[in-house]
């Protein structure tokens, strides 16, 4: 179903559906956009997309997986409880990423939290009609233009959105606004999307996802180590990334913490003994592009990179990832 919806009335629906959820959706802070709880704040839909991706509302960087307590020996365990949410914004590009998420995160045996997240949270998401000079999602195919995996989904016509509902729970959502919405097609849409796709692809027209796969191993990345200074960065806003380490705080009470960790780091793939297989600086960043582009690839269907561009712009050194590959 297809509907226009007046760009100021796009509050109103949010309201209307706050009834039912909590409503997280990108706002100016300190003039960057960032996922947050809304309370009516102007929406930051025209920003790029925020550093911090969503799937990091479903893997947190640092979460509480159980509580417990101990009394007269016997201890006692308690989940935290998962809120219904409504997040508005998602990228074409971070739906890929939640898609390729689950096919991980609920294969056997599924993550409990993240299940639990993944079930009582609805999405609408926004079709990029302005890519960023950082992205390639157009050459990894997660991009610009959204197909699945949503609720809703709006697209930018200029004065008003075009509104797509995806889902049961995207019909329900539009029927709460009913009197805002009238029939709409995706005549402009189609136009908008063919003409974003293609500064997309004209931006980088080297780059292709076999190309990366068959220049792995060509790269210097012994030279390329020299300018990394590994401080992770990249994993902490790429939004397939899900490597965690877990820690239990507190005794006898306390509480078992998952944290998100980077296989960018040195300590990641040391072992107990001290030994470490991968020590060096270039083999730990190799092993991150093979994991972005093949071995997620073999392992889930999808390649674990994309598009994004968030790895480039929060990257210390500078280092610009699909020039490698030129």
């Amino acid at each position: 179903m297809m509907f226009f919806l007046e760009k100021n009335d796009l509050p109103e629906l949010l309201r209307r559906a706050s009834a039912y959820f909590e409503i997280i959706a990108p706002v100016l802070v300190n003039e960057e956009p960032q996922l947050v709880s809304w309370r009516g704040e102007d929406l930051a839909l025209g920003a790029p997309n925020p550093l911090l991706p969503p799937t990091r509302l479903f893997l947190p960087p640092r979460e509480t997986l159980f509580t417990y307590l101990q009394e007269s020996g016997l201890y006692t365990f308690q989940v935290p409880q998962v809120k219904e949410r409504l997040i508005v914004g998602v990228r074409p590009c971070d739906l890929r990423a939640l898609s390729l998420l689950d096919r991980i995160m609920l294969s056997e045996p599924a993550d409990e939290l993240y299940s639990k997240r993944r079930r009582s949270t609805a999405i609408v998401a926004l079709s990029c009609t302005e890519p960023s000079e950082s992205c390639f999602c157009a050459q990894m195919g997660s991009g610009p233009e959204a197909h699945e995996g949503f609720d809703l989904l709006l697209t930018d016509l200029g004065e008003r959105y075009l509104l797509e509902t995806g889902s049961p729970d995207g019909i329900m959502l539009a029927r709460l606004s009913e009197e805002l919405l009238e029939r709409g097609d995706d005549a402009e849409k189609r136009a908008l999307m063919r003409e974003s796709r293609e500064r997309i692809l004209s931006a980088r027209p080297w780059l292709s996802q076999e190309r990366m796969r068959s220049k792995l191993r060509e790269i210097d990345w012994r030279s390329m180590s020299r300018e990394c200074i590994s401080c992770g960065g990249c994993s902490f806003v790429c939004p397939t990334c899900h490597c965690f380490t877990i820690a239990d705080l507190g005794l006898p009470d306390g509480e078992r913490i998952r944290c998100a960790d980077s296989c960018i780091l040195s300590g990641f793939h040391r072992m107990a003994s001290g030994a470490n297989p991968k020590a060096r600086p270039d083999e730990r960043l190799l092993s991150w592009y093979m994991e972005k582009l093949e071995y997620m690839l073999s392992r889930a269907g999808m390649p674990g990179c994309v598009g994004c561009g968030r790895c480039e712009r929060v990257c210390f050194s500078g280092l610009h990832k699909t020039d490698l590959f030129r």
